[in-house]
């Protein structure tokens, strides 16, 4: 009898056994497939690049937020033209050799004298004037607050604005190359051409010069002649001198 005891109980804790050892390790919850909380998520979210700058909100935009830019000072009333000695020159618009657009207004006040110069490309008297340039963009004179703006017109049959961008860039990468400092000044095209129209009588190349406190025209000439750089150089000494 006693015998016949033990082994009904060992029976029982047989069977116990098996009635607990398959809920170890798992969740009742997932119908006997494993917990999904200890599998690793490897999905990236999108917003993360993977070996690379990391998250959207550490990225920084380098860029300028032109709306809450300091707004320019109000342009003066401008004149009917601009091809005249005591004119108010218009507010030209044009882009330099990253395709930014600038205008005058940019300078207005920020520079005391301004040369606004207008080439064409197949213009002999402005290929003759493009190396003075650089002799004129002295260090003592752009600390004084004197500017050179170089407006390539494109070609004297006409401007070609969507090859500008390209040729005002290798342009000044040449200029930059032979002259260094001395001809880092601002370079540009035209895409409209009406206001450049205010500044022209005949031909190119058209030289402006332009007190940057009023924007009035103090010296306008059309045509150059390299004899005349000394001449040239006397006329800046002496408005950066006078405004």
């Amino acid at each position: 009898m006693k015998k016949l005891f033990r082994l009904l109980s060992l029976c029982a804790l047989f069977v116990l056994a098996l009635t607990v050892l398959p809920a170890c390790g798992e969740d009742d919850d997932n119908d006997g497939q494993p917990d999904e909380q200890n599998v690793p998520d490897n999905t990236v979210p999108d917003d993360v690049v993977v070996d690379d700058v990391v998250v959207d909100e550490l990225v920084v935009d380098e860029t300028v937020d032109v709306d809450n830019a300091e707004p320019l000072p109000e342009y003066p009333e401008v004149t009917p033209t601009s091809n005249k000695v005591d004119d108010i020159a218009n507010n030209l618009v044009f882009y330099d050799h990253d395709d930014v657009m600038w205008s005058l207004g940019h300078l207005y006040k920020k520079k005391k004298l301004i040369w606004l110069i207008f080439s064409a490309y197949d213009c002999p008297a402005c290929n003759t004037e493009k190396p003075s340039l650089p002799e004129l963009y002295k260090p003592e004179y752009v600390e004084d607050g004197f500017e050179i703006i170089w407006i390539e017109n494109g070609l004297l049959s006409g401007p070609q604005p969507s090859k500008e961008p390209t040729k005002i860039h290798s342009l000044r990468t040449s200029m930059l190359d032979e002259y260094g400092d001395a001809a880092d000044f601002m370079y540009g095209y035209l895409k409209e051409q009406t206001i450049f129209n205010k500044f022209i009588n005949q031909g190119y190349p058209v030289n402006v010069l332009i007190n940057g406190k009023t924007m009035q025209i103090v010296y306008h000439q059309e045509g150059w002649d390299p004899e005349g750089v000394n001449s040239m150089d006397m006329t800046i000494q002496y408005w950066l001198g006078e405004i």
